[in-house]
């Protein structure tokens, strides 16, 4: 006929292969989507609020300043900005705060012999 079985297997591959990362890129974007509905149900979480969101020995804490269907945008105390997935904000504990949190100050290590 003309076909091979190497050609064949190439193209099953590729073409599995395609479909994993097309598969991949839909559950991130349908899981995000998802938990967009959920925060906008619950309504836990508004603009505004002060956060922190706890992820094991980490977190990452701020002000919410936008909801959007993809993310959530937390503005730190220093005024930097955190672009938050919405589906780890919502399986995250997520700690709302009655106040800002304070400034971290800076440590300052003298360098040289003990005395």
């Amino acid at each position: 006929m003309g076909i091979e079985l190497r050609g064949l297997l190439v193209l099953g591959s590729s073409l599995f292969a395609m479909l994993g990362v097309a598969l991949f890129a839909g559950w991130s974007l349908l899981s995000n989507l998802t938990s967009f509905l959920l925060m906008f149900a619950q309504n836990d979480c508004r603009v505004g609020y002060w956060v922190k969101v706890i992820d094991g020995a980490n977190f990452v804490e701020g002000r919410i300043i936008e909801m959007g269907l993809m993310n959530v945008v937390l503005e730190h105390v220093d005024g930097h900005r955190v672009l938050y997935p919405n589906n780890l904000f919502v399986t995250r504990p997520v700690m709302v705060l009655n106040k800002p949190p304070q400034k971290a100050k800076p440590i300052r290590k003298i360098l040289g012999p003990k005395k």
